[in-house]
Formats: C-alpha cells, structure tokens, sequence
C-alpha cells in the first residue's frame, strides 16, 4: 500500500507547473520557488539546506537536495522546482513530507514516476537528513526485451524503442510519420526495435502480432509492417478469419514462403507475445500505445525535433544522464 504516492502526480497536475528539467541551471535556480536560496554555480543554499542541479552542458537532468529533518519547506521546494510549480503547491509538499507516516516510509527509498513517465522523485529521510532527487526518468537498456528484428546498426548511438499495437490507429499514424520514414532512413543513427503491446480491446492486435513475428523468422517484420499499416482502413473492418486471409496476403507480398509462414503458425506464439508484453508493462509502467524512448527516455512528442535532439544531447555526450543519475542515486540507496 502506497497512501503518499499521489502527491507528485497532484503537483505535477497543478495550474502553471511546467517541466523545468531540460532548462539552463540559470532559469532553474532563477525561480520564484528557489528565491530564498543563494546560487553560487550549480550550488543552491539556505541555512543548512543544500540543493545542486545536476546538469549535461547546459540542460539541468536533475536537482538534488539534502536538509535536515526539519527542513521539510526547503526539501518541498527543490523538489518542486524540478516541474516549475506554483508557490501555492509547496503546503501540500510540506504536510507530505511532514507526516509521519510518509517519514516512516521514506526511512526506505521512495520512488515515484511522473503520470507521463519523463522524471521521477527519488526521497530517503535518514539519521535525521532529508535527501531527495527529481530527475529524468531514464530506463537501462536492460529493462527493455530483446526483439526478433532490429533496424538499423548495432553500434548506432540513438536507440529508439517503439512499443506499438498494429490495431491501434495512433500506432498507424506513427509507423507512416515522417519521423518513422527519418529514423529507418538512417541506420548509422537510429537502432529501431518495436515492441508488441496488444491491447486487450483490439482483438486483432495479437494475430497480427503473430503473423509479423512469423514473417521476422524469414527476415520480413519491417516489409510485413509496412503493408499491415499501408492497408490498416481495410483489414481493422474484417472478422478475424478474414483479417488472417488479409496478413497471409501481406506476408507472401511481403516475401515470406508460405509454407513457412504456415508452419510457423502452426507454433501458438501468443503467451511469448504477452509476456513481453507483461514484461514492458511491469517495467516501464507503459499504459497506452505507441509509446516511443530514445536512449531510455520517453517521448513525449515523437514528432518534437528539439525533444529528440535535447535527448540525444544529454544521452550521447560522456558521462551521458544514465550514469549522472545512477551515481547520485548511489547516495540514496
């Protein structure tokens, strides 16, 4: 049981908060959240609380900041910061933070990610010190599962993972945006994988799931794809038996020999299917379709150039956000 967890998602909801990550340490600590705070660089200071902005080149990633017990009006605030929110959201922040409950809990690291999965809060109240930690929300490459066709070279340096449901007419505007033509256009650039996330009111989205995984095995998924999506007004209409008739045609169109396709079939992949499916759920808390991470970042605009070129920018660049943030986490834990 979680009683505390709401309490970001509530500031985060509130009139006039924006995402303040991704801006220059100066417009962050320039806030009217941070006025009582003296700033020497990317150090904050009031009495004995210390806040730093964790930042890559002049993008801020994260804000960490470390107070006594006490101090709960200061902890409230840099954390806030973080979004931009309004002065009116730090008595709510405080009366969390004050309560002793959510302190017996925060004895233990809590963790909590933003409603749309960007940043995260990290706070631990321990010997008496607050320490807490609002940063990007940045999944390892370890969290995502291995897929049957990558697109794209090996040693491409931004990786897009692309969890997608092939009934899902969002998912269809994606796979025929200019983005998606731009990333498969540049395999020394972008490392596609595409994850299958059926959605359990598209009854379709599994079979097609099923018959794409049968056209990777003959090295067809992307051409498959494309003709399941070139022709998605059509076979989304049908019943299911003739929706199969439908991907049959798209496989062999697609250069899959049909009595591989039909022997491959013939093996029920749809609990593999869901389990990773499971897996992207329990892991990346994914809720909806298509949701798109570069580099372990969610997207929240994937057709948002200077959000891909700002994540790419804090990604790429040694030491890269991952391993800023993982390190301050290790004071944390």
């Amino acid at each position: 049981m979680k009683p505390h967890m709401s309490f970001l998602v509530a500031a985060l909801l509130l009139p006039g908060a924006q995402a303040q990550l991704w801006n220059t340490p100066q417009a962050t600590a320039s806030q009217p959240l941070l006025r009582s705070f003296k700033a020497e660089g990317d150090v904050l200071t009031h009495g004995q609380t210390r806040a730093e902005l964790d930042r890559i080149g002049q993008r801020v990633i994260g804000v960490y900041v470390r107070a006594p017990k006490a101090n709960t009006e200061d902890v409230a605030r840099a954390i806030l910061s973080a979004w931009g929110a309004p002065e009116d959201a730090v008595p709510d922040l405080k009366g969390v933070l004050d309560d002793p409950g959510f302190q017996q809990q925060a004895q233990q690291l809590f963790e909590e990610v933003s409603e749309d999965g960007g940043s995260a809060v990290y706070v631990r109240l321990q010997d008496g010190t607050w320490q807490a930690y609002t940063a990007l929300k940045v999944y390892p490459h370890s969290a995502f599962p291995q897929v049957s066709a990558p697109l794209g070279n090996d040693g491409a340096p931004a990786r897009l993972n692309i969890v997608s449901d092939y009934q899902c007419p969002y998912c269809n505007q994606l796979w025929n945006s200019a983005s998606m033509a731009e990333w498969r256009s540049k395999p020394g650039v972008y490392r596609l994988n595409y994850h299958h996330f059926p959605l359990s009111f598209h009854p379709l989205a599994l079979p097609a799931a099923q018959f794409s995984e049968c056209a990777a095995q003959q090295g067809r998924f992307w051409e498959f794809s494309d003709a399941v999506n070139a022709d998605f007004a059509h076979w989304t209409q049908q019943p299911e038996a003739e929706a199969r008739q439908s991907f049959t045609r798209y496989a062999v169109s697609a250069g899959v020999t049909q009595a591989e396709l039909d022997k491959c079939l013939a093996q029920d992949r749809s609990r593999d299917i869901m389990a990773t499916a499971d897996q992207l759920q329990r892991q990346l808390n994914v809720r909806g379709t298509p949701s798109v991470y570069l580099n372990g970042i969610k997207l929240n605009n994937y057709n948002d150039a200077a959000q891909i070129r700002a994540i790419r920018a804090v990604t790429e660049a040694g030491p890269g956000a991952e391993k800023v943030i993982e390190q301050r986490l290790k004071g944390l834990r």
